[in-house]
């Protein structure tokens, strides 16, 4: 059982390695691409006298990243330009992943392979400390567009310049854009829009007006659901600059693109204002916007509790949170899985249990893998595998948060078994 988080920087470097590695085990981190943009950035920020190095504080971030018990959500713009074409979006919390390929062992069963994302050989690189020159051109390109004073200033001044209504109020520019969304008249220009400012040139604009045609002239909200999200954040975001609701400060932009990825996740937390201002106008009912410092508080309050009770408390709760009443997470897992009372801490799984468990993981990885594979009945009808790879200072699988080099694999046999790999 998890649930599904989303992290912005701003929480994200608030939090401690050991509360990230207590939070991977309660909560699937689903990694918002532009939170690995936004730590390549620091990269090529200035460092005051006395500071961490800038590619010192990159490897950091990049340590408290844990591509094995992450994921990171495919591009906004990619999932746009796939709908507008026809590939349906999920929005229901669960993360939206680059599929390599599918595999179908037989006519009752289907897998997918989900692709290592360039994100996460980054991630891999950068806690070694190993940055290419793309790195630092990449980096000092994303400082120069996301830093520039002038950015958001100008295009207020742009917006401003046309005739429009002052709205006062978030509740006011809620109503406003849902208006627009809804309103019959503007379809085909809200479809255009997305095609022309989604599209870059890699999608047939006049097939997707055909289909949309065919199906009647729906609201881009029935046709292109996902599609209609990403305008609504964007409508919000220009609108609310138009009138003065939100601020010229240059990386609202940046900030504003961890919204796109709301839907791929339960729980959205942040710092900063501008999320704590359109997060709560673009949420689900089922989904929940904690800011950072409360998430922040909450962790510090677990590991503290877990350091204080010792180690049969940290093996206890491994996989679920300590049960205390004023804690977030603890709340969360009861409102979602009704827990303690559905609680696997006390199952105990025989020996010939587990055993067919580990055969139908070896025959899912085989299947992966292109091998001819006979099922049993009812036997792993769909399934997702994703290959990652274990760094040093990873938490160890075994749960027991520490490194993975302080716990079950000692140093000097974990560079053995990489090197074996990097070998084959």
């Amino acid at each position: 059982m998890n649930i599904t988080i989303t992290i912005d920087k701003s929480t994200f470097q608030s939090l401690g390695f050991p509360e990230l590695m207590r939070l991977s085990s309660y909560y699937k981190h689903n990694v918002a691409p532009v939170l690995v943009m936004e730590i390549l950035g620091d990269l090529k920020k200035e460092t005051q006298e006395g500071k961490t190095p800038s590619d010192i504080r990159v490897k950091d971030f990049a340590t408290k990243l844990f591509p094995m018990y992450s994921v990171v959500n495919a591009y906004y713009r990619t999932l746009v330009k796939g709908e507008l074409s026809g590939e349906p979006v999920e929005m229901d919390g669960r993360p939206t992943l680059d599929i390599e390929k599918v595999v179908q062992p037989d006519a009752h069963r289907k897998g997918m392979v989900v692709r290592e994302t360039a994100e996460e050989k980054a991630i891999y690189k950068w806690k070694d400390g190993k940055f290419t020159d793309a790195d630092h051109d990449l980096s000092q390109l994303w400082r120069t567009l996301t830093t520039h004073e002038n950015l958001l200033k100008n295009l207020q001044k742009i917006l401003q310049a046309t005739e429009h209504e002052r709205l006062k109020s978030f509740d006011q520019l809620h109503e406003k854009v849902n208006s627009v969304l809804s309103d019959h008249s503007l379809q085909d220009r809200l479809l255009a829009y997305m095609i022309d400012n989604y599209g870059e040139g890699e999608i047939d604009g006049m097939r997707i007006f055909a289909r949309w045609i065919a199906k009647g002239r729906p609201l881009l909200a029935d046709f292109a659901p996902y599609t209609a999200y990403c305008l609504k954040v964007d409508l919000l975001f220009h609108l609310g600059l138009q009138s003065e609701l939100i601020g010229t400060r240059p990386t609202n932009r940046v900030d504003l693109e961890y919204l796109y990825y709301l839907p791929f996740c339960n729980v959205f937390t942040s710092n900063d204002k501008i999320h704590k201002q359109l997060a709560p106008l673009l949420i689900r009912e089922d989904q929940q916007f904690i800011v950072g410092t409360e998430l922040k508080n909450d962790f510090k309050q677990i590991v503290d509790y877990l350091e204080k009770e010792g180690e049969e408390a940290k093996k206890k709760y491994v996989y679920e949170p300590p049960i205390l009443e004023d804690s977030l997470t603890y709340g969360l897992w009861k409102e979602y899985f009704d827990y303690p009372k559905s609680s696997n801490m006390n199952r105990n799984l025989s020996e010939e249990t587990l055993s067919k468990m580990k055969t139908t993981m070896d025959k899912i990885f085989k299947a992966s893998e292109g091998e001819d594979v006979e099922f049993g009945e009812g036997e792993a009808e769909e399934f997702i595998v994703k290959k990652s790879y274990l760094s040093m200072t990873d938490p160890c699988f075994c749960g027991s948060g520490k490194q993975v080099i302080d716990c079950c694999i000692p140093r000097e046999e974990f560079i053995k078994i990489s090197q074996k790999h990097k070998d084959k």
